[in-house]
């Protein structure tokens, strides 16, 4: 089941009840504490899925992932992610890899075995890109190239096939880099707009 379905699911739930209890560690009644729990999910579930953004790094024989536009703007500022794990041989040569946490990601990790944030799975294939609205893109140093996405299966097929795909190419991107829009027959405005903005504007 989708990530999305779940959460239409668990809305139907708590639509069941009106507004829960606010009181804590009170007895609501079987419906009210239905909904209750309902809506609490809804909310972990939000918390904890950070699937929206992908941003993949391919540069200095290593790999760098991230899910979260505000860590990615720390490192391009520092060159430090504030909270991460690094996998050492996961890259298709070898490469180093370093990935992201969010708060969550990086609790989770230290309380069971084997835990993966939301970046390592996308990167390895066991958490898809949201359906609708998602922003992603692959940077490739060799070529200062970034490829950018509004589609989480145009990445994936991206970077399965290892080739280079149609788009609307820009010479503006950062520091002189190449962008393609891929898919883009012309320059698609929404999603050079947050291009431009992940980067301020550079």
């Amino acid at each position: 089941m989708s990530i999305k379905a779940v959460k239409a699911a668990l809305l139907s739930l708590a639509a069941l009840s009106a507004t829960a209890c606010a009181t804590k560690g009170s007895y609501m009644g079987l419906d009210k504490e239905k909904a209750y729990d309902a809506e609490l999910a809804v909310a972990r579930l939000t918390e904890v899925v950070n699937n929206d953004d992908y941003f993949e790094l391919r540069q200095d024989n290593s790999i760098l992932v991230f899910t979260d536009p505000k860590s990615y703007k720390i490192w391009l500022a520092t060159e430090e992610i504030p909270l991460v794990v690094t996998k050492f041989r996961v890259g298709p040569s070898g490469e180093k890899a370093k990935f992201q946490l969010s708060k969550n990601d990086s609790a989770a990790m230290g309380n069971t075995a084997g835990y993966k944030g939301a970046s390592q799975k996308m990167y390895e294939g066991g958490l898809d890109g949201i359906a609708k609205n998602f922003f992603g893109f692959v940077y490739n140093q060799t070529g200062n190239t970034y490829f950018v996405f509004d589609s989480w299966t145009a990445l994936k097929a991206f970077k399965a096939s290892g080739g280079t795909p149609a788009g609307f190419t820009s010479s503006n991107g950062p520091k002189g880099a190449t962008v393609v829009y891929v898919g883009a027959s012309s320059e698609p405005a929404e999603l050079a707009k947050k291009f431009a903005a992940l980067h301020d504007g550079k």
